[in-house]
């Protein structure tokens, strides 16, 4: 049975090892150590501070993170809001060995995460609505969108050793840092998109050189950083030419190209039509 639970205050448990959702709405600051299993840390509002394993990971509002088992220290300012979904070993276990055919324990990549898979996040928002109006829905629902949560995280880390495979390091903890610091840098090209972006400042942000995330991110993606990122701004720019009457002018910009002749250029090579002859066909 998945339990339902909510605290406010500073709570006394000492571990979190079975299914259940834990919904925090902090009344005053908050600091916690216990011993966890699996677990998706979604932060609603605020920001909440997470320890475990060596590293110090801070959690703004509308991000999530998913954690091993292990020692967890968590820290949020009173005002902070956040949802925890905790998941134990025989859950994860069961549903990787019986979808994907993994016969050894899952890992989970702990990196923070906001819009990279929408599929989970759009769940994370589901499971907050529900706990907040209607209590007894997310009652009779708890355990498919627990198996349906499990899938989703499980396939993704599935993909993400797939992909790990590929880096020509022999390292194992090398490939794993690397690893994530090309999925923190699609993370940010994926938020951050609208903005210029400087692959001088991201790779050092994370680092590495600018060659070498140029050269980690296509072996990866597939793409390089630039073709990635085009990508975004085009399929943004795609949608509110559907669905908006911005000008053009309005649309190159707020997708994050520079001036409306490069966007339209760059449009017209991708889909085979000007952003004017596109919206024509609407």
């Amino acid at each position: 049975m998945i339990q339902l639970e909510e605290i406010t205050s500073n709570p006394g448990f000492s571990n979190q090892l079975e299914n259940k959702i834990l919904y925090s709405n902090h009344s005053e600051d908050t600091s916690v150590t216990y011993q966890s299993t699996y677990t998706i840390k979604y932060v609603i509002e605020g920001i909440k501070y997470y320890s475990f394993d060596n590293q110090n990971l801070k959690v703004s509002g509308n991000e999530y993170l998913i954690l091993n088992n292990s020692q967890i220290n968590t820290e949020a300012k009173k005002g902070t809001k956040g949802l925890s979904l905790f998941l134990s070993p025989k859950l994860i276990n069961e549903v990787s060995h019986f979808h994907f055919g993994q016969n050894f324990p899952i890992r989970f990549l702990e990196i923070i995460q906001k819009n990279a898979n929408q599929k989970i996040k759009n769940l994370l928002d589901k499971i907050v609505y529900l706990y907040l109006n209607n209590r007894m829905s997310l009652n009779q629902q708890l355990d498919q969108l627990f198996m349906i949560i499990s899938e989703l995280i499980i396939q993704e880390q599935v993909s993400i050793d797939d992909n790990f495979k590929k880096l020509k390091i022999v390292r194992h903890n090398t490939r794993r840092e690397l690893y994530k610091s090309v999925i923190e840098a699609r993370t940010y090209f994926n938020d951050n998109f609208r903005d210029k972006i400087s692959l001088d400042t991201v790779s050092r942000d994370m680092g590495i050189s600018k060659y070498y995330l140029h050269r980690l991110f296509k072996e990866i993606n597939g793409k390089t950083p630039l073709e990635y990122l085009t990508d975004i701004r085009l399929e943004n720019a795609k949608n509110k030419l559907q669905n908006s009457k911005a000008s053009i002018f309005e649309i190159a910009i707020t997708s994050g190209f520079d001036n409306t002749a490069y966007f339209s250029n760059v449009f017209k090579k991708h889909f085979g039509l000007s952003p004017t002859q596109f919206r024509k066909t609407i």
